[in-house]
């Protein structure tokens, strides 16, 4: 009887300890101390434990602390996921899709997040989702939309966002604008800025101007989100014409910076291209003259839009105007 307390309480005493030094290393690797990440974590993956396998396959793979190794990244990956941990079921689930460090296999890839899902993590029926709109062989919206509601349900605001927008097209699902809508306002109430952006469209008027503004919306949100780093402190910048902001070539590095804008307390922003105007001699138009683009701004709470102007014809590094704050850059 002593000896069985004995090993039981040795047994909770080295839980205890791994799992302290578990949160270490897991903090240490949020904190981007990666040389005492690898020191805590290392031990407890050749132990076994799954988050720190997990963990340090993904410094190997992203190349955090170490050169990019898909082939170091790998086995830690699969004792993880082989241990039924769904962050590395994903991990694998993505290196499958694209080829990363194996040989590219679809079908493999659906597997891996299949499992995920069945182990009721959201992001796995997401993932599903998402890999069903990218077959290079016939998308099937039909399974996109089920696994989408699978994750949406689950209260993932990416899904919410993408099963609305199934439902307004009506593809893999009956079209049902009531529903999306429902399914919008989730993933808006959740933070969710496209969700947030159809939405104010779709609760204006129902005008042709506001449908040209929908298929123009869709092509802005295409367009991906620009990286910045500051914000400017020129009260003139991108508001007077005579001080532009330099997005970079073609209306994408436009639609890319709007993107990337936020408010001052983090509001969602909305744009609508007014026009151009103000002509000006440039060698990087055919024509040797270029134009600026006019775009009117707003959020949630200011009273009147702001006017930006845009140069698409010349590059540098672009930066928030005074009075906006931007995306932050995605956490590692």
């Amino acid at each position: 009887m002593l000896r069985s307390c004995c090993s039981a309480w040795l047994l909770l005493f080295s839980f205890a300890v791994h799992a302290g030094e578990l949160e270490d290393g897991l903090a240490a690797y949020r904190s981007k101390d990666y040389p005492q990440a690898f020191i805590r974590l290392q031990p407890l993956a050749e132990l076994g434990v799954p988050a720190a396998q997990f963990t340090l396959g993904e410094m190997y793979r992203r190349g955090r602390g170490f050169v990019p190794s898909a082939p170091e990244a790998l086995p830690l990956l699969q004792q993880a996921a082989a241990a039924n941990y769904p962050p590395a079921c994903i991990a694998l689930g993505e290196m499958f899709e694209t080829g990363e460090g194996v040989k590219q296999d679809s079908e493999a890839a659906a597997q891996w997040f299949e499992k995920a899902a069945i182990m009721g993590d959201a992001q796995g029926p997401l993932h599903l989702g998402v890999h069903y709109l990218r077959l290079k062989e016939g998308r099937d919206f039909k399974q996109a939309a089920t696994w989408f509601k699978r994750a949406a349900e689950q209260n993932e605001p990416e899904a919410e966002y993408f099963y609305a927008r199934l439902l307004l097209g009506g593809k893999g699902v009956e079209q049902d604008r009531p529903e999306a809508m429902v399914w919008l306002g989730r993933a808006s109430a959740h933070g969710h800025a496209a969700a947030q952006r159809f939405l104010y469209l779709l609760l204006q008027a129902e005008t042709p101007d506001r449908a040209l503004a929908l298929r123009d919306l869709e092509r802005n949100l295409a367009a991906g989100v620009a990286a910045l780093d500051a914000v400017s402190t020129d009260a003139h910048y991108g508001f007077d014409k005579t001080h532009p902001i330099k997005t970079g070539l073609g209306f994408e590095a436009e639609w890319q910076y709007l993107n990337a804008l936020r408010g001052p307390k983090g509001e969602v922003v909305h744009y609508q291209r007014l026009g151009y105007c103000c002509a000006f001699d440039t060698d990087a138009a055919e024509s040797g003259k270029g134009f600026l683009d006019q775009y009117a701004l707003t959020y949630a709470g200011l009273a009147k839009p702001f006017i930006l102007y845009l140069n698409m014809f010349e590059e540098s590094r672009p930066q928030a105007p005074k009075g906006f704050s931007f995306v932050p850059a995605p956490a590692d």
